[in-house]
């Protein structure tokens, strides 16, 4: 059986992390001002986060820092610097998504562990494999991950796996949602998500009609339920998982305190072996301080339609029952209760007609007689603001019982979290009364009076006193366990002296007890030197790469008519395959050896693209496919993920280039990536121009951007479609709507984002408006990247052609600019295939 895994918890401020400590959680995870992916958190300065680790160390519970943002090229120093602070205060770990970062990390700061974010989006076996290889000590791994592929990950590569097992859930690839960025300008990857997921959408086909009714399937598509793993742990521990996290850095601290302490109660339970269920009192705990339902993920298969709260996007709170009658006069509602009830609870009724009517319950009537409390079973009367009506549904979103016991165990100057010491006391007339105290791990603190016992008049110490004065721990977080005295005769010493004494040796004790988590910090000037010596190898005169012509035009395609019209069309290379989408015709082996040919006779460039997701039984058959196609004229792959260059390497022997979804943001992510054995690496869509500029001549490897096309927003293993239309049952088989068919999602704003969905059965949602940067082509070509690429990948031969020849035209006219009639002219052209109109992404705007 694997050891007992550590209960990992959030404190998105000062109070939550206290919750989580008094609750009995093993470690925390916390960010600091910057560089975390919770920026709307409270989060510790400097000097918060320095007293966090002491605080938790003394209580022997661990601090894991989220540095996991994507991170610009002017922040690395600082970023860098941030990460000896934390190895100074004497962090466990830094939680980092920035490949560029981890790597410096390393070299810079290599006494301090990295965790890999789940941010970093590992999905695979090979992938956790790259990174183990590059230092990290632990994977945050993808939530769409089975148990077991889970515990494949943990057996065959000897991984250590953490996993999220309670909270809210992101429908899109963490570290793949570019949604909140491109709709409003926060970035998901620069700790800004705007939560567009929680929004409501309505599924539409491509005529704009709606295919269900939001009234009865709910408006929130893209909205999953929370997390709760709470039942299973058992297989989780039995996969040998080493970490069993909880999301909520964004809760509030009740939150915390009440799933902390339910789950460190199971954890104990099924670590011990005992016989396992979750207790009814304890499953209702866990709903009443936040739920949106409840779904155990991907752990068990996908779950269909199950996985998602389509009604309801926040807290749906407890049953409390339905509403027997309403006096509208009085506004009193009678309802018979399914659960407890008492003064000072929230309650909200869905209604029939009009959504939701909430309120607090000031005033409890049953039996004729205002209570304050009514039991489970009674029929009361309360009131409710709204209209009401009889056999709607009553739920209690706030229980003042609950979260006042929770309040209590964070807010009480009595600490609930005991470490059982041992005192021993020795005195003798003329002498200073010593006083040592011991916890089990065998740390001590001593210290002793400033004034020598005395022969006792009156009243003598004993035991009995001395175990009553040293008992006074309230106030810290130990618990005396037993007294040991050696008493030389009737002695007194001053009460004052005592307490001192008891004070002074706890103190040391801490001290002892927080030092010993606690590495030897990293001097400054070795850092300095460390990162002097680490730029200066990868300076711009030494990686910098130049290029003395102009870009290539790169075009993404996934079918043969469309490769072709590229090929007509004038571009330099072409990204074949990858995603291929249900509304179109699968690629074979054959479209593979016909595509390749025709660009061998063309001069033209041929690059096997990829998915982006391939967990490992999808990159085991593209593995077999690259060795199938090794004798073709195949001039590179394109990899969405860390597994398949490692694997892509190895198989061909020819360059592997990194696709946007390993979000190269800084020179130190492409030289990450160089040393996976990557040639080539497509920048970040979330890089303005300005910053290309800067980027492009100190990448180690050349550089290519995304200048059209409809940029995926998301990558989903939940597919609306085929959950609302194909009878997505859990584990069920689909109808298959998507074939042959085009969908959408319309916000409320009348946007609609369209709909793809893979072969693999995950779901893409695009861009409404097509990026196109056909006006500003010379901007980006000065910037110096070696390619610029079109995105096509779901798009027709008509579409490639003409995009490609339009720009193809505006390149060849450099460095003069076209006429501006021309120009007009081109884009023109390319806008009756973007009916809802072009952006220009980031390019001039950038993300917060």
């Amino acid at each position: 059986m694997p050891g007992k895994p550590e209960l990992l918890a959030p404190a998105g401020n000062w109070e939550s992390l206290v919750a989580a400590v008094e609750n009995g959680a093993d470690a925390v995870y916390l960010g600091g001002r910057l560089f975390n992916a919770r920026q709307s958190a409270g989060n510790f300065t400097r000097e918060e986060l320095a007293r966090a680790v002491e605080f938790a160390h003394v209580r022997g519970v661990k601090v894991y820092v989220t540095v996991n943002t994507l991170l610009d090229e002017l922040e690395l120093d600082e970023a860098a610097g941030f990460l000896l602070f934390l190895q100074q205060s004497g962090a466990d770990a830094a939680i980092v998504q920035d490949l560029g970062l981890a790597g410096l990390a390393r070299q810079v700061v290599p006494e301090l562990p990295l965790h890999a974010s789940t941010q970093m989006t590992v999905h695979n076996l090979p992938s956790a494999l790259v990174l183990k290889e590059a230092g990290i000590e632990r994977v945050i791994a993808a939530r769409e991950l089975s148990l077991a592929a889970l515990k494949a990950m943990v057996r065959r590569g000897g991984i250590k796996v953490e996993v999220f097992v309670h909270g809210a859930l992101c429908v899109c690839y963490s570290g793949q949602c570019l949604m909140s960025s491109l709709i409003g300008g926060r970035s998901g990857n620069r700790g800004r998500c705007a939560q567009p997921c929680r929004l409501n959408y309505e599924l539409v086909d491509r005529r704009g009609r709606s295919l269900v009714d939001p009234e009865k399937t709910g408006k929130y598509l893209l909205s999953p339920k929370d997390l709760n793993l709470s039942e299973h742990l058992p297989d989780l521990i039995a996969a040998g998982i080493v970490s069993f996290k909880i999301e909520g850095r964004m809760k509030r601290p009740e939150y915390v305190a009440t799933v902390v302490r339910v789950y460190r109660e199971l954890l104990d339970r099924a670590a011990a072996g005992e016989e396992f269920f979750v207790r009814p009192e304890e499953a209702r705990d866990l709903a009443q301080i936040f739920n949106r339902d409840f779904t155990t993920g991907y752990f068990y298969g996908r779950p269909g339609r199950d996985l998602m709260s389509y009604k309801r996007p926040n807290h749906r709170g407890v049953r409390l029952g339905r509403v027997k009658s309403f006096d509208r006069k009085s506004r009193l509602a009678g309802i018979l209760l399914e659960e407890p009830l008492r003064m000072g609870d929230e309650i909200e009724a869905w209604v029939t007609e009009g959504g939701r009517a909430a309120g607090e319950v000031r005033r409890i009537l049953w039996g004729g007689s205002v209570v304050e409390r009514a039991p489970a079973g009674s029929v009361v009367r309360v009131e409710i603001p709204g209209r009401v009506s009889p056999g709607d549904r009553v739920f209690k979103v706030y229980d003042a019982d609950l979260v006042e016991r929770a309040r209590a165990s964070f807010t009480s100057p009595r600490e609930q979290k005991k470490i059982p010491v041992v005192f021993k006391v020795s005195a003798r007339p003329g002498e200073p009364l010593r006083l040592t105290v011991q916890d089990p791990d065998g740390f001590t603190g001593a210290a002793e009076t400033a004034v020598p016992a005395r022969a006792a008049l009156r009243t003598p110490l004993t035991r009995d006193y001395l175990e009553k004065q040293l008992n006074r721990l309230g106030n810290t977080p130990y618990l005396l366990a037993d007294l040991e005295c050696d008493l030389a005769g009737e002695i007194m010493v001053p009460v004052s002296e005592i307490n001192e004494a008891r004070r002074t040796a706890l103190e040391r004790l801490s001290m002892r007890r927080a030092a010993a988590l606690k590495p030897p910090p990293v001097p400054l000037d070795v850092f300095r030197r460390r990162l002097d010596r680490v730029f200066a190898e990868s300076s711009p005169e030494k990686t910098g790469t130049r290029f003395s012509a102009g870009p290539g035009l790169a075009v993404a395609v996934t079918g043969p008519a469309s490769l072709e019209a590229a090929v007509r069309a004038g571009c330099s290379e072409v990204y074949f395959g990858g995603e291929s989408y249900r509304s179109g015709e699968p690629v074979t082996l054959k479209d593979i050896y016909t595509a390749a040919e025709t660009c061998a006779r063309a001069g033209v460039r041929f690059i096997l693209s990829s998915p982006r997701i391939q967990q490992d039984g999808e990159l085991d058959n593209y593995c077999r496919l690259l060795e199938k196609t090794a004798s073709l004229p195949v001039d590179g792959v394109l990899a969405g993920n860390l597994g398949l260059i490692k694997k892509a390497g190895e198989i061909t022997g020819k360059p592997v280039y990194a696709d946007f979804s390993l979000n190269v943001f800084n020179h130190r992510t492409a030289l990450f990536l160089k040393k996976a054995g990557v040639s080539r690496v497509t920048l970040s869509p979330e890089l303005t121009l300005h910053q290309i500029r800067k980027l492009v001549p100190l990448l180690p490897v050349p550089a290519e951007v995304i200048i059209h096309g409809a940029m995926p927003l998301m990558v989903s293993e939940h597919c609306i479609p085929g959950a609302l239309l194909g009878d997505g049952r859990p584990h069920g088989d689909c109808r298959g709507p998507c074939r042959d068919r085009h969908y959408g999602l319309r916000d409320r704003k009348g946007v609609v984002f369209p709909l793809e969905m893979d072969r693999a059965c995950r779901m893409h949602i695009f861009n409404s408006r097509d990026l196109c940067m056909l006006e500003h082509t010379g901007d980006l070509v000065g910037a110096g990247p070696a390619a610029l690429r079109i995105e096509a990948r779901r798009e027709g031969a008509g579409y490639v052609r003409d995009v490609v020849r339009a720009y193809r035209r505006v390149m060849a006219s450099l460095p003069e600019a076209l006429a501006g009639d021309e120009l007009a002219g081109l884009k023109k052209s390319l806008a009756g295939y973007s009916p809802a109109g072009f952006t220009r992404g980031h390019y001039y705007r950038g993300v917060l």
